[in-house]
């Protein structure tokens, strides 16, 4: 999943009306003018440089990445072509409410990563992310700048192990990979080796960095563990649709098995959380371990019932 694909039929589509109206000498696309207005409107709320000079640079790297990506996101949704990405995404806000905890399991950096990059449609899998890629590639921005957007773009959730601490540095072990990453943790939550984390990890945004970024506040599963996640994966990869199991591994974590995949686990596993992190149980398979399923719902309802009529009886 790291390389560039072309535009898929939405970009494509995109790209033909914004040649058409360069075109014409009189350009009177409403959707385009009322884009641009909101635009306009939209990058008044963007991130400060006294914001980001708080932050970890790694982390202010990819906050104003992430800033300008949400400016275009709410731009390019308001076209007609984009309809059916948008819907998607309307739909899952009105549905899961991400706000993150108490409110909702999801959080807004879990959403929005999945809402633009992995929230995606038809064969070509396209989301919001690469429309957006397209339409810079179009305009000829800054190669760096588009390069980061495709980092994210390719970015996908993912298992890890903690492997440990070292001074600001959480390492991470994924799953699968195998890959340890030294990582930033800006949500402050430093856990302890042999938890499992579902998170986002963003690699260093340059050369002159060495560590990588945990982007999304981390989802720490407090049951089960390792062995257990192994298992599952082991029974979930074959369902992906490819023989290679790194590669399956990679699409289940980025596109689920369905769309709302991983957002239907995430608030079904919902197990408590702290101000730096959320925590999970359960497993996506196993409708019982999740504690906020219907199963465990009505597993709870059936377990209350047998009580009272034992009491009953006993009286």
């Amino acid at each position: 999943m790291t390389q560039t694909t072309p535009p898929g039929p939405i970009a494509q589509k995109l790209l033909h009306a914004l040649a058409r109206a360069r075109g014409q000498k009189i350009v009177d696309l409403k959707a385009f003018a009322s884009a641009r207005q909101h635009e306009a409107q939209l990058q008044r709320t963007a991130a400060t440089r006294d914001t980001l000079a708080d932050l970890h640079p790694i982390h202010a790297i990819y906050v104003y990445v992430q800033n300008q990506v949400s400016i275009m996101s709410e731009t390019v949704t308001q076209l007609p072509m984009l309809d059916k990405l948008a819907t998607i995404v309307v739909k899952a806000e009105d549905m899961y409410m991400p706000s993150g905890p108490p409110m909702s399991p999801l959080t807004g950096s879990y959403f929005f990563f999945w809402s633009v990059f992995d929230a995606a449609v038809g064969a070509s899998r396209e989301t919001i992310g690469t429309c957006i890629l397209a339409l810079i590639r179009c305009a000829g921005s800054h190669p760096e700048f588009i390069r980061l957007i495709e980092t994210m773009q390719q970015s996908r959730m993912g298992l890890y192990l903690h492997d440990g601490c070292q001074k600001d540095t959480i390492y991470l072990r994924e799953l699968i990979t195998g890959e340890r990453l030294p990582c930033i943790v800006p949500s402050g939550y430093r856990g302890k080796r042999g938890e499992v984390w579902l998170a986002r990890v963003l690699p260093p945004p340059d050369p002159s960095f060495t560590e990588s970024l945990v982007m999304t506040t981390p989802y720490v599963v407090v049951h089960p563990g390792e062995v257990e996640w192994q298992a599952y994966l082991n029974r979930t990869l074959p369902k992906v649709g490819t023989a290679d199991r790194r590669n399956a591994y990679e699409r289940l974590m980025k596109y689920g098995l369905n769309l709302n995949y991983w957002i239907e686990y995430i608030s079904e596993a919902y197990a408590g959380h702290e101000t730096s992190a959320v925590f999970l149980r359960g497993l996506p398979d196993v409708d019982e371990s999740r504690p906020l399923s219907q199963k465990s719902e009505e597993m709870r309802e059936r377990v209350l019932a047998g009580g009272a009529r034992g009491r009953r009886g006993r009286a």
